[in-house]
C-alpha cells in the first residue's frame, strides 16, 4: 500500500490527534522561518501593498495560513490529508481541501506562492515527479516556492515511528525544482528540528528553502 493511501486512510487523522494540543501553543509569527520569508517577499517585491494568493500543501489545521491572512492580507488556500484538520482549517476561513500533493484540486497558474509545509518527507518516492509537476502547474509564471522539511545532502530513509511499514525520507528537496533554469534558490537555511538555532547533528537538520519561479511569457 502506498503511503498516501495509509495517510488518507486514517494515519493523517492520527497525526492530528497526536499533535493538535501542542500546535495550539505554537506561535506562527515572524519567528517562523516560512512566515519570515513570506514577509520579506511582500516587502521586497512587486507584491508590496497587494494581497498574495498562497497555497500551503500539508497545511494541518492552517494556523500559519490564518496568520498570513490576518497579518499580511493573503488570500489563503490549503491542502491536507487529515479530514479533521481540514474541518478546523475551514472554520478559520481557510479554503482547505482534503488530498495529497500529487493531485492539487486548483486551477493552473493561480498562485503567487506555494508552500510545502513539512510534508514531503512522508510522500511516496514514486510520486515526487508528479508532486513537483503539480506545484509548478498551479504557480504563476512569476511566483515563489517555499519548502520547509527535513534536510539531508543525500537521500536517506528511516522507519516512521508511529506506523509500521511507513518511512520518512530526508533529502535536499530543492532539487525537485532547482535543476530547472526557471527556478532560482534565493535562500536555504538549516536549523535544528524542534529547537531554535543550529546543530552539527545531521539527524536533526531541517531546512527552509525559498525558490523563485521566473518563466517568460
Amino acid at each position: 500500500m502506498k503511503q498516501k493511501e495509509i495517510f488518507l486512510g486514517g494515519e493523517a487523522d492520527a497525526w492530528f490527534d497526536r499533535n493538535h494540543q501542542e500546535l495550539q501553543s505554537k506561535a506562527f509569527g515572524l519567528s517562523d522561518p516560512v512566515v519570515e520569508s513570506l514577509s520579506n517577499i511582500v516587502e521586497q517585491s512587486e507584491y508590496a501593498g497587494a494581497g498574495l494568493k498562497v497555497l500551503e500543501i500539508g497545511c494541518g489545521e492552517a494556523n500559519r495560513l490564518a496568520w498570513l491572512a490576518e497579518h499580511l492580507g493573503a488570500d489563503v488556500y490549503g491542502l491536507e490529508p487529515s479530514s479533521k484538520a481540514v474541518e478546523l482549517a475551514r472554520k478559520k476561513g481557510v479554503r482547505a481541501e482534503h488530498g495529497t500533493a500529487d493531485h492539487l484540486p486548483f486551477e493552473s497558474g493561480s498562485f503567487d506562492v506555494v508552500i510545502f509545509g513539512f510534508c514531503l518527507y512522508l510522500c511516496d518516492r514514486e510520486d515526487l515527479f508528479k508532486i513537483a509537476q503539480e506545484a509548478d502547474r498551479v504557480l504563476k509564471k512569476k511566483a515563489w516556492l517555499i519548502i520547509s522539511d527535513f534536510f539531508s545532502p543525500i537521500h536517506v530513509s528511516r522507519d516512521y515511528q508511529h506506523k509500521q511499514g511507513v518511512y520518512s525520507f530526508k533529502m535536499d528537496y530543492r532539487k525537485l525544482f532547482s535543476w530547472h533554469p526557471g527556478y532560482t534558490c534565493y535562500l536555504h537555511q538549516l536549523d535544528h528540528h524542534g529547537q531554535k538555532g543550529f546543530t552539527d547533528d545531521a539527524q536533526e537538520w531541517v531546512s527552509t528553502s525559498v525558490l523563485r519561479k521566473n518563466f517568460k511569457a
